[in-house]
């Protein structure tokens, strides 16, 4: 693989998922609130109306991409509703804490949905993967082609959808938890980081879950393979 991607030229060189563009739209709906937070909150507005503002910005930013995209995905329509709901709630019952837990309501959903996937046998890993290599046909073509037909392809799919449900299931109850224990200004950024560090924990189980399973079992899976390395 090594030997043809030198030889071929630039041009046609194929493409690999920059990660850090794919990470891109998740650590700016964590850091965007939580930079109008503490920015009004030194200002000396209220925990209310500093999380109320940030929720806000961070909502719009999803919207105008997505109308921006003329289309609104599964995700991102996920994450709208996770905002209609934290702001409508924290307004209809004065709970400033419900403008916390609807990041833990958004995180609970996507868990349960990498579970229901895995036990369905399509596991959104396999669906992220699709995307990530939408833009390479041939790294595409040969990922979709494993995965029909190469059994050990489609398990470790489903162990590792079934390792992101129970780590983001995990993490929105700690997080709910921990927002009724924690005074607002604590869970104001300690919310971000639990989820920052959950994700950062699965990615690197993943990796290693991936990279172990090829060595023990001789599987030669470009396509898949090259999205973690």
């Amino acid at each position: 693989m090594a030997d043809n991607t030198l030889a071929a030229p630039a041009s046609q060189a194929p493409e690999r998922p920059n990660v850090l563009r794919m990470l891109a739209p998740t650590v700016r709906d964590i850091l965007v609130p939580l930079a109008v937070y503490f920015a009004l909150h030194a200002a000396g507005y209220s925990d209310f109306v500093a999380l109320l503002a940030g929720a806000l910005c961070s909502g719009a930013v999803v919207l105008v991409e997505a109308i921006r995209a003329r289309r609104v995905d599964a995700l991102a329509a996920l994450i709208l509703a996770g905002f209609v709901f934290g702001i409508a709630s924290s307004l209809i019952s004065g709970d400033v804490r419900m403008i916390i837990v609807r990041d833990s309501i958004t995180t609970a959903v996507i868990g349960v949905a990498f579970g229901i996937s895995a036990v369905v046998g399509k596991p959104l890993t396999y669906v992220a993967a699709r995307k990530a290599f939408a833009g390479s046909p041939a790294k595409l073509a040969d990922m979709e082609h494993k995965f029909r037909t190469n059994p050990v392809v489609r398990r470790l799919h489903n162990r590792i959808a079934v390792l992101w449900g129970a780590g983001l299931l995990g993490e929105s109850v700690l997080r709910v938890v921990l927002a009724y224990r924690l005074p607002v200004h604590t869970m104001a950024w300690l919310s971000s980081a639990l989820m920052i560090g959950t994700t950062a924990i699965l990615m690197l189980i993943t990796v290693r879950t991936i990279k172990r399973l090829k060595a023990s079992e001789s599987i030669t899976e470009p396509g898949y393979a090259a999205m973690h390395e």
